[in-house]
């Protein structure tokens, strides 16, 4: 939506108020389309990072392999639900996976986390745009 018609949206007296600040400001400009949403892909992306089990799961690999087993008493959960999560992570290509007889172990997939974080800086951060900063 353009910021002309977010304007029209206002009450008359929020209308006044931003109007006479655009005016002396000239920071805006009114046909500029406004951003509402993020692509699906860096939503979904955000939603699997935000569960604190995952994160701490992403915290802790890093560089390193680690098995369910490890994960799991490191973070005082069950491995079921451990696994759970890590299938979660392994999905969305967010975790490398090496299997030693019956044992499995993980690591972090860090280009595509570095991948996923660029674009969400990007999208949040408004991509190039210069600052006058």
């Amino acid at each position: 939506m353009k910021v002309k018609d977010l304007i029209g949206m206002l009450s008359d007296k929020q209308k006044r108020s931003v109007e006479r600040c655009l005016e002396e400001c000239d920071l805006v400009d009114m046909e500029e389309e406004i951003p509402t949403e993020l692509p699906s892909d860096v939503m979904e992306f955000v939603k699997v990072i935000a569960n604190p089990i995952r994160a701490s799961i992403l915290k802790m690999l890093g560089d390193r392999w680690l098995c369910v087993c490890l994960i799991a008493k490191a973070l005082g959960q069950d491995q079921t639900l451990i696994s759970h999560h890590l299938r979660t992570l392994k999905k969305f290509g967010l975790l490398h996976e090496r299997r030693e007889g019956k044992l499995r172990f993980y690591r972090t997939n860090r280009e595509v986390l570095e991948e996923y974080l660029k674009k969400l800086s990007v999208e949040l951060m408004g991509g190039a745009r210069e600052t006058s900063e």
